[in-house]
Protein backbone atom coordinates (compact mmCIF):
# COMPACT_ATOMS: atom_id res chain seq x y z
CA UNK A 1 0.00 0.00 0.00
CA UNK A 2 1.50 3.57 -0.73
CA UNK A 3 1.13 5.06 2.38
CA UNK A 4 1.06 9.06 3.13
CA UNK A 5 4.88 8.88 4.24
CA UNK A 6 5.74 7.66 0.66
CA UNK A 7 3.72 10.34 -1.64
CA UNK A 8 5.36 13.43 -3.82
CA UNK A 9 2.51 15.06 -4.98
CA UNK A 10 -0.36 17.36 -3.94
CA UNK A 11 -3.69 17.74 -5.48
CA UNK A 12 -6.01 20.42 -4.82
CA UNK A 13 -9.54 20.75 -6.11
CA UNK A 14 -9.86 24.23 -7.78
CA UNK A 15 -12.79 24.89 -5.64
CA UNK A 16 -10.59 25.00 -3.07
CA UNK A 17 -8.38 28.02 -4.43
CA UNK A 18 -11.45 29.70 -5.49
CA UNK A 19 -12.83 29.12 -1.64
CA UNK A 20 -10.00 28.92 0.42
CA UNK A 21 -7.44 31.18 -1.01
CA UNK A 22 -5.22 32.14 2.14
CA UNK A 23 -4.79 28.83 3.66
CA UNK A 24 -4.62 27.31 0.38
CA UNK A 25 -1.79 29.22 -0.54
CA UNK A 26 -0.07 28.75 2.65
CA UNK A 27 0.09 25.07 2.27
CA UNK A 28 1.39 25.37 -0.87
CA UNK A 29 4.40 27.47 -0.09
CA UNK A 30 4.66 24.80 2.60
CA UNK A 31 5.00 22.30 -0.63
CA UNK A 32 7.32 24.85 -2.42
CA UNK A 33 10.04 24.66 0.47
CA UNK A 34 9.77 20.80 1.11
CA UNK A 35 9.82 20.41 -3.09
CA UNK A 36 6.60 18.80 -2.96
CA UNK A 37 5.09 19.12 -6.40
CA UNK A 38 1.06 20.29 -6.26
CA UNK A 39 -1.41 21.41 -8.93
CA UNK A 40 -5.31 21.62 -9.11
CA UNK A 41 -7.63 19.21 -10.02
CA UNK A 42 -10.36 20.56 -13.04
CA UNK A 43 -14.42 18.77 -13.66
CA UNK A 44 -14.53 18.60 -9.55
CA UNK A 45 -17.72 19.86 -8.20
CA UNK A 46 -16.75 20.53 -4.71
CA UNK A 47 -13.64 20.80 -2.68
CA UNK A 48 -12.86 17.89 -0.64
CA UNK A 49 -11.27 15.86 -3.24
CA UNK A 50 -9.91 13.30 -0.82
CA UNK A 51 -13.45 11.59 -0.23
CA UNK A 52 -13.74 11.10 -4.60
CA UNK A 53 -10.74 10.55 -5.49
CA UNK A 54 -9.36 7.08 -6.12
CA UNK A 55 -6.82 4.88 -3.62
CA UNK A 56 -3.43 4.55 -4.59
CA UNK A 57 -2.62 0.73 -3.89
CA UNK A 58 1.06 0.58 -5.56
CA UNK A 59 2.67 2.57 -8.35
CA UNK A 60 0.21 2.50 -11.10
CA UNK A 61 -2.82 1.32 -9.25
CA UNK A 62 -5.70 3.36 -7.94
CA UNK A 63 -8.93 2.08 -6.90
CA UNK A 64 -12.18 3.88 -8.45
CA UNK A 65 -15.10 3.57 -5.93
CA UNK A 66 -18.33 4.34 -6.05
CA UNK A 67 -18.93 8.40 -4.60
CA UNK A 68 -22.12 8.56 -3.43
CA UNK A 69 -22.71 9.16 0.07
CA UNK A 70 -25.65 9.15 1.87
CA UNK A 71 -25.06 12.65 3.44
CA UNK A 72 -25.21 14.05 -0.48
CA UNK A 73 -28.20 12.08 -1.52
CA UNK A 74 -30.72 15.01 -0.78
CA UNK A 75 -32.10 16.92 -3.76
CA UNK A 76 -29.99 20.24 -2.65
CA UNK A 77 -26.78 18.18 -1.89
CA UNK A 78 -26.63 15.86 -5.13
CA UNK A 79 -25.24 18.67 -7.37
CA UNK A 80 -21.66 17.99 -5.18
CA UNK A 81 -21.51 14.61 -5.99
CA UNK A 82 -18.18 14.23 -8.28
CA UNK A 83 -17.76 11.93 -10.65
CA UNK A 84 -13.39 11.83 -11.48
CA UNK A 85 -13.54 10.35 -14.50
CA UNK A 86 -12.74 13.32 -16.75
CA UNK A 87 -10.16 14.14 -13.83
CA UNK A 88 -8.24 11.22 -14.14
CA UNK A 89 -8.40 11.42 -17.67
CA UNK A 90 -6.93 14.40 -17.37
CA UNK A 91 -4.21 12.79 -15.24
CA UNK A 92 -3.44 9.72 -17.62
CA UNK A 93 -4.64 7.34 -14.68
CA UNK A 94 -6.77 4.56 -15.95
CA UNK A 95 -8.25 3.24 -12.25
CA UNK A 96 -9.36 -0.37 -11.06
CA UNK A 97 -13.48 0.06 -10.46
CA UNK A 98 -15.45 -1.37 -7.89
CA UNK A 99 -19.26 -0.80 -7.49
CA UNK A 100 -18.98 -0.67 -3.94
CA UNK A 101 -19.79 2.87 -2.30
CA UNK A 102 -17.05 4.24 -0.10
CA UNK A 103 -15.15 7.43 1.07
CA UNK A 104 -11.85 8.43 0.50
CA UNK A 105 -12.34 10.48 4.02
CA UNK A 106 -12.88 6.69 5.28
CA UNK A 107 -9.84 5.26 4.02
CA UNK A 108 -6.40 4.84 6.67
CA UNK A 109 -3.68 3.33 4.94
CA UNK A 110 -0.99 1.35 6.70
CA UNK A 111 1.53 -0.93 4.94
CA UNK A 112 -0.46 -3.89 4.97
CA UNK A 113 -3.60 -2.82 6.65
CA UNK A 114 -6.44 0.07 6.06
CA UNK A 115 -8.14 1.13 8.85
CA UNK A 116 -12.33 2.26 8.54
CA UNK A 117 -15.42 2.77 10.00
CA UNK A 118 -18.02 0.46 9.95
CA UNK A 119 -20.10 2.97 7.82
CA UNK A 120 -18.56 1.55 4.34
CA UNK A 121 -20.60 -1.65 5.37
CA UNK A 122 -24.13 0.29 6.05
CA UNK A 123 -23.60 2.23 2.71
CA UNK A 124 -23.37 -1.18 0.89
CA UNK A 125 -25.95 -2.99 3.33
CA UNK A 126 -27.17 -4.80 0.03
CA UNK A 127 -23.80 -7.50 0.13
CA UNK A 128 -22.73 -9.41 2.67
CA UNK A 129 -20.26 -8.77 5.29
CA UNK A 130 -18.12 -10.86 4.34
CA UNK A 131 -18.31 -10.20 0.62
CA UNK A 132 -17.57 -6.38 1.48
CA UNK A 133 -14.89 -7.14 3.25
CA UNK A 134 -13.32 -10.13 0.73
CA UNK A 135 -13.92 -7.57 -2.13
CA UNK A 136 -12.00 -4.21 -0.14
CA UNK A 137 -9.27 -7.16 0.86
CA UNK A 138 -8.68 -8.21 -3.14
CA UNK A 139 -8.81 -4.49 -4.06
CA UNK A 140 -6.72 -3.05 -1.56
CA UNK A 141 -4.32 -6.08 -1.03
CA UNK A 142 -4.10 -5.99 2.48
CA UNK A 143 -6.45 -6.59 5.57
CA UNK A 144 -9.05 -4.40 7.17
CA UNK A 145 -9.07 -2.71 10.43
CA UNK A 146 -13.30 -1.42 10.89
CA UNK A 147 -13.82 1.31 13.88
CA UNK A 148 -17.28 1.68 15.08
CA UNK A 149 -18.78 4.92 13.46
CA UNK A 150 -20.39 6.86 15.94
CA UNK A 151 -23.67 8.07 13.75
CA UNK A 152 -22.96 11.56 15.73
CA UNK A 153 -20.69 12.19 12.91
CA UNK A 154 -22.01 12.11 9.82
CA UNK A 155 -19.61 11.53 7.35
CA UNK A 156 -18.21 8.46 9.32
CA UNK A 157 -14.84 9.11 7.81
CA UNK A 158 -11.74 7.66 9.61
CA UNK A 159 -9.48 10.59 8.65
CA UNK A 160 -10.92 12.07 11.86
CA UNK A 161 -10.12 9.35 14.24
CA UNK A 162 -6.74 7.89 13.46
CA UNK A 163 -3.57 7.95 11.67
CA UNK A 164 -1.02 5.18 11.03
CA UNK A 165 2.55 7.02 12.43
CA UNK A 166 4.98 3.88 11.40
CA UNK A 167 5.77 0.49 11.83
CA UNK A 168 2.51 -1.09 14.23
CA UNK A 169 1.70 1.86 15.74
CA UNK A 170 -0.92 4.88 15.09
CA UNK A 171 -1.98 8.14 16.57
CA UNK A 172 -5.25 8.10 18.41
CA UNK A 173 -7.33 12.22 17.72
CA UNK A 174 -8.05 13.29 21.12
CA UNK A 175 -12.12 12.09 20.16
CA UNK A 176 -13.90 14.43 23.04
CA UNK A 177 -17.22 14.10 21.02
CA UNK A 178 -17.98 10.85 22.92
CA UNK A 179 -16.16 9.14 25.77
CA UNK A 180 -17.84 5.68 24.76
CA UNK A 181 -16.49 5.76 20.74
CA UNK A 182 -13.37 7.25 22.42
CA UNK A 183 -12.72 4.29 24.33
CA UNK A 184 -13.91 1.55 21.67
CA UNK A 185 -11.85 3.17 19.28
CA UNK A 186 -9.11 2.35 21.66
CA UNK A 187 -10.10 -0.84 21.97
CA UNK A 188 -10.58 -1.96 18.70
CA UNK A 189 -7.15 -0.56 17.81
CA UNK A 190 -5.29 -2.09 20.61
CA UNK A 191 -5.75 -5.26 19.17
CA UNK A 192 -4.05 -4.80 15.72
CA UNK A 193 -1.35 -1.56 16.48
CA UNK A 194 0.22 0.00 19.61
CA UNK A 195 -1.98 3.11 20.34
CA UNK A 196 -0.63 7.08 20.97
CA UNK A 197 -3.73 8.50 22.31
CA UNK A 198 -3.58 12.52 22.34
CA UNK A 199 -4.84 14.49 24.68
CA UNK A 200 -5.26 18.23 25.80
CA UNK A 201 -5.02 19.83 29.51
CA UNK A 202 -5.59 23.09 28.71
CA UNK A 203 -8.67 24.67 30.85
CA UNK A 204 -11.13 25.24 29.16
CA UNK A 205 -10.65 23.29 25.88
CA UNK A 206 -11.75 23.89 22.58
CA UNK A 207 -13.34 20.62 22.01
CA UNK A 208 -15.04 21.67 18.53
CA UNK A 209 -11.75 21.57 16.84
CA UNK A 210 -9.78 19.07 19.05
CA UNK A 211 -10.34 15.95 16.29
CA UNK A 212 -9.13 17.90 13.61
CA UNK A 213 -5.59 18.09 14.37
CA UNK A 214 -5.60 13.98 13.35
CA UNK A 215 -6.79 15.53 9.77
CA UNK A 216 -2.97 16.31 8.81
CA UNK A 217 -1.37 16.57 5.41
CA UNK A 218 1.38 14.18 5.06
CA UNK A 219 3.88 13.59 2.63
CA UNK A 220 7.10 12.18 2.23
CA UNK A 221 8.96 14.92 3.12
CA UNK A 222 6.74 17.70 5.36
CA UNK A 223 3.22 17.35 7.91
CA UNK A 224 1.52 20.05 7.80
CA UNK A 225 -1.02 20.24 10.51
CA UNK A 226 -4.23 22.28 10.97
CA UNK A 227 -4.16 25.29 13.53
CA UNK A 228 -6.91 27.45 14.53
CA UNK A 229 -5.23 30.11 17.11
CA UNK A 230 -6.35 28.35 19.95
CA UNK A 231 -4.28 26.91 22.74
CA UNK A 232 -4.41 23.53 21.72
CA UNK A 233 -2.45 24.34 18.46
CA UNK A 234 0.71 23.95 20.00
CA UNK A 235 -0.58 20.97 22.56
CA UNK A 236 -1.58 18.94 19.23
CA UNK A 237 2.08 19.96 17.65
CA UNK A 238 3.83 19.06 20.31
CA UNK A 239 2.20 15.85 20.39
CA UNK A 240 2.65 15.11 16.69
CA UNK A 241 6.16 16.42 16.79
CA UNK A 242 6.84 13.55 19.39
CA UNK A 243 5.21 10.60 17.39
CA UNK A 244 7.05 11.23 14.18
CA UNK A 245 10.51 11.92 15.42
CA UNK A 246 11.98 11.04 11.63
CA UNK A 247 9.54 14.65 10.72
CA UNK A 248 11.88 16.57 13.11
CA UNK A 249 12.09 20.10 11.46
CA UNK A 250 9.43 19.53 9.11
CA UNK A 251 5.88 19.38 10.77
CA UNK A 252 4.62 23.02 9.78
CA UNK A 253 1.17 24.33 11.10
CA UNK A 254 -1.28 26.22 9.20
CA UNK A 255 -4.25 27.99 10.30
CA UNK A 256 -7.51 26.87 8.92
CA UNK A 257 -9.90 28.31 10.91
CA UNK A 258 -11.71 29.07 7.54
CA UNK A 259 -11.95 25.72 5.79
CA UNK A 260 -12.83 23.74 9.44
CA UNK A 261 -16.28 25.42 9.88
CA UNK A 262 -17.35 23.44 6.64
CA UNK A 263 -16.81 20.27 8.33
CA UNK A 264 -12.85 19.32 7.09
CA UNK A 265 -9.50 19.44 7.54
CA UNK A 266 -6.16 19.23 5.99
CA UNK A 267 -6.49 15.93 4.63
CA UNK A 268 -10.06 16.06 3.30
CA UNK A 269 -9.16 19.15 1.27
CA UNK A 270 -6.27 17.30 -0.11
CA UNK A 271 -5.51 14.01 -2.67
CA UNK A 272 -1.75 13.24 -2.26
CA UNK A 273 0.06 10.07 -3.91
CA UNK A 274 3.43 9.47 -5.37
CA UNK A 275 3.31 10.46 -8.21
CA UNK A 276 3.62 7.05 -11.09
CA UNK A 277 6.95 6.92 -13.09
Amino acid sequence: MVTDRLTDTVYFSEWALNDFPIPINNVCKLLDKYQIKYGFLHHTKDYWCRDYMPIQVNETKFVQYVYAPDYLQNKENKRYITDPTATLHDLAIQPVKTNLIIDGGNIIKCPDKVIMTEKVLIENKNITRNKVVAILEQLFECSIVFLPWDKSETYGHADGIVRWVDGNTVLLTAYEMSRFFANKFLKELERNFNVIVMKYSTRPRNREHSWAYINFLQTKNVIIVPAFNIKEDEHALLQIEKAFPDYKGCIEPVDISSIICYGGGLNCITWNIKHPK
